[in-house]
């Protein structure tokens, strides 16, 4: 195996490419205005940017393994590059006649250059392991997000207001926390297959990937998605304010999923480096 060809790459990118296909099949259908595809934007900018990433680590790995720093990035974007076209049609069925439906698209697309880019990283094991742990943790968050209301009732949802709230609020915290522990773990395994000596801060670091990305798809969706979000104000003030307040639960989310992926991976390659010694 090559540095810049890590095991089992193309198993990552295919599991990335099916989280994206089946997050892009659960909001087909489900796009009926601009308000929920405010709401669902982010939601598919995670999956285009985890498989943008393990997409790009293959290209790097096949066109330029020896190539500097500048081609690295060439390559690593253009592998992004079919990925965030792919995202930008499955997103374009989902809502494709509404306003703003042009910024939506470039910004989908530019999630998959953006994620293809992060292959250009040193080590690009690392990046790989990230992707890897990334699936694991967007797969958390569509399973919880299929059974949210069996979910949200066993969190101690009472049918009213304010126990919905609490109950939902306990739900999102420890799906989070869930997602990044799952992350760190399959950081670490990924590494240590690998069968390379890296040292070990490339551990937290491929552990942190899944939340470091998480909050460019926040990034990433604001910027992108104001248009839309001026859209949805000057038809419902109400709805706008929903999409404002989803913003800080996504970052929230990216954080604890960047400490805690990176805490576990840590403590877990820290536990080898006691036994080695």
């Amino acid at each position: 195996m090559e540095a810049w060809r890590p095991a089992r790459a193309v198993f990552v990118a295919a599991f990335a490419l099916v989280l994206l296909f089946l997050t892009l099949f659960s909001a087909y259908g489900h796009v009926p205005g601009a308000a929920v595809a405010a709401l669902v934007l982010p939601a598919v900018l995670t999956p285009t940017l985890i498989a943008g990433a393990a997409v790009g680590v293959l290209a790097v790995g096949r066109f330029a393994p020896d190539a500097d720093v500048r081609g690295r990035l060439l390559w690593a974007g253009l592998g992004g590059l079919p990925v965030g076209l792919l995202a930008m049609a499955g997103m374009l069925l989902a809502y494709h006649s509404g306003p703003s439906v042009a910024y939506v698209a470039v910004t989908v697309v530019v999630a998959g250059v953006l994620g293809g880019l992060l292959a250009a990283a040193h080590p690009i094991s690392a990046v790989a392991a990230g992707a890897a742990a990334g699936v694991v943790a967007s797969g958390i968050g569509l399973l919880v997000a299929y059974f949210q209301n069996d979910l949200v009732d066993l969190f101690g949802n009472q049918e009213t207001v304010g126990s919905m709230a609490d109950a939902s609020y306990r739900l999102q915290l420890t799906a989070s926390i869930v997602s990044g522990i799952a992350a760190g773990a399959m950081a670490f395994a990924y590494l240590r297959r690998t069968g390379l000596a890296l040292p070990w801060p490339a551990y937290p670091l491929a552990g942190g990937v899944p939340g470091l990305l998480t909050l460019g798809a926040a990034l990433v969706g604001w910027l992108g998605g104001l248009p839309l979000s001026h859209a949805v104000a000057k038809e419902s003030e109400f709805d706008a304010a929903i999409i404002a307040n989803r913003l800080p639960e996504q970052v929230n989310h990216g954080l604890i999923l960047v400490f805690a992926g990176a805490f576990v991976a840590m403590v877990l390659v820290g536990r080898t480096l006691k036994r080695a010694s």
